[in-house]
């Protein structure tokens, strides 16, 4: 317990985000939605976080999108297949509450922030085949491309990454034969979308949320200005 408190504080907020990833960029948008007050705290100069050197997948059980789809799919199965993965070292109620609630998470920010998600093609659960509820497709979710300019003055503060291909999706890479047949891509695609700052991927899912953010007029404070 912090017992040196200071008289006066140089910034409130009813919500106080320590990182700038999708966690806690989507912590402060809830928060400020709900009628909160929020900020976000970032140690280092660009925001987006770890979630913008990723592939930006996320996994959810019974999305809209597989059902639209017709890819039949339940939380109740998502928990099922968790729990076999957790091998009993899971906490049953966190692994329930991730199933139940992503899938209303995902059409909350589809619909109040503009996220626009669909089904990565042809990739299935770890262990389909292997283990009971596993599915074939459905689940894996990516983000579609994002505008960066859309960001404004911080284009160039939203993190990239050196690291993953943020110019294609995992469509584009599926079509030509997944992350193994490189040689066979269609770098014409990845070249349009740099040119023209569309982000895919892990950057392109950090720069929904950062948008979210500045939409909400929600203040970044990072290592540049902290």
């Amino acid at each position: 317990m912090i017992r040196n408190l200071p008289a006066e504080w140089d910034l409130e907020a009813d919500i106080v985000a320590i990182g700038s990833g999708i966690g806690g960029l989507a912590a402060a948008i809830t928060a400020r939605d709900c009628g909160a007050s929020a900020l976000v705290l970032e140690r280092s100069n660009l925001v987006g976080g770890v979630t913008a050197y990723s592939m930006g997948e996320i996994w959810v059980a019974g999305n809209h999108h597989e059902a639209a789809m017709g890819i039949e799919d339940s939380a109740e199965s998502g928990y099922r297949y968790l729990k076999r993965l957790a091998m009993e070292y899971g906490d049953d109620l966190m692994i329930l509450n991730q199933v139940v609630h992503a899938a209303v998470a995902l059409r909350y920010f589809e619909d109040k922030m503009g996220l626009r998600m669909s089904v990565i093609p042809h990739c299935p659960d770890y262990y389909y085949g292997h283990c009971e509820n596993s599915v074939a497709m459905g689940r894996m979710l990516e983000p579609h491309p994002f505008p960066g300019r859309s960001l404004g003055e911080w284009q160039a503060r939203t993190r990239l990454s050196p690291q993953v291909p943020y110019g294609m999706t995992h469509t584009d890479i599926a079509a030509a034969g997944g992350v193994a047949n490189m040689a066979k891509w269609d770098f014409a695609i990845m070249a349009g979308r740099m040119e023209k700052d569309e982000r895919c991927l892990g950057p392109g899912l950090a720069a929904y949320f950062v948008k979210g953010a500045l939409d909400r007029d929600i203040p970044l404070h990072t290592g540049v200005n902290a």
